[in-house]
């Protein structure tokens, strides 16, 4: 029997975690139980929120502090307590929805608060994502949640669209402000200047009960690398983009082979 005390693992969902078929197999729940009980510690880092995370990961063996909103959230999962906070501040970002909205009507918009994420633009927009996988969300006019605390900005459309968009952010001089990244093809995102995953990360190893364990991380987009990159070991699954696969340690399996299993059972006991 292995002893996992020493090791931290901490895996992106959709693509990393989750198979093709968005679902987490039984194989990775077992495997993330054993390595939770073995006195491993198992957290998750995802886009998600934490109530759409909740729903999406049910049972899992998760024991530790998880990042969400792509790392403008560290959250406590048993206490549900939001343990740090990264926001959007400003008038700009307000405006720069606007002319979103203005300028590409086909785009889903979608604003993140601690609470909920809002959608403000047209239901003919809507992510097909969001029914099929039972997001919970609220639709809003952009003027009624602009005094709330933004947490997170994603738009969805097609890849030119986007970069039209991503342009647009530039003219306003939101790259200052700004980290935004493609966290799947159809999703750009803006979150604060300093939010990533892998600074999260960092927070974490911060904390008195994880700076001393050897860290793996997983993920399969390039919205992982540093993530990938502050951890000890970084791996990246066989279907990963060509990027994250460069910037991993190690290029494991596919999401659809249990990859949460083969890193549990097949590359920590490595490192022992």
């Amino acid at each position: 029997m292995k002893n996992y005390k020493d090791f931290l693992l901490i895996t992106d969902l959709d693509g990393t975690l989750v198979g093709s078929n968005n679902l987490i197999s039984q194989k990775n729940r077992a495997a993330a139980a054993y390595f939770n009980a073995q006195g491993g510690s198992f957290a998750i880092a995802t886009g998600r929120t934490q109530e759409n995370g909740r729903q999406f990961v049910g049972d899992l063996a998760v024991n530790m502090p998880c990042i969400f909103y792509n790392g403008s959230v560290l959250y406590d999962w048993h206490k549900q307590e939001f343990l740090q906070v990264r926001t959007l501040d400003g008038l700009l970002w307000r405006q720069f929805v606007k002319q979103c909205l203005a300028l590409s009507p086909t785009c889903c918009l979608e604003i993140y608060t601690k609470e909920t994420f809002y959608i403000v633009s047209e239901p003919a927009n809507d992510d097909v994502r969001l029914q099929a996988e039972g997001h919970a969300f609220q639709r809003a006019d952009l003027a009624a949640i602009a005094d709330k605390t933004w947490l997170k900005i994603l738009l969805c459309d097609r890849p030119e669209e986007l970069l039209k968009l991503r342009a647009l952010a530039e003219r306003c001089g939101l790259s200052a402000l700004s980290n935004n990244f493609f966290s799947a093809p159809d999703y750009l995102e803006f979150v604060g200047r300093a939010v990533s995953k892998g600074n999260m990360l960092q927070e974490i190893r911060r904390l008195p009960l994880y700076r001393d364990k050897f860290v793996i991380a997983a993920g399969d987009f390039p919205n992982d690398i540093d993530m990938l990159k502050f951890a000890d070991c970084g791996v990246a699954p066989a279907n990963a983009e060509a990027a994250t696969k460069a910037a991993a340690d190690i290029v494991a399996v596919s999401c659809d082979e249990n990859l949460i299993d083969h890193i549990i059972y097949k590359i920590i006991p490595t490192f022992f």
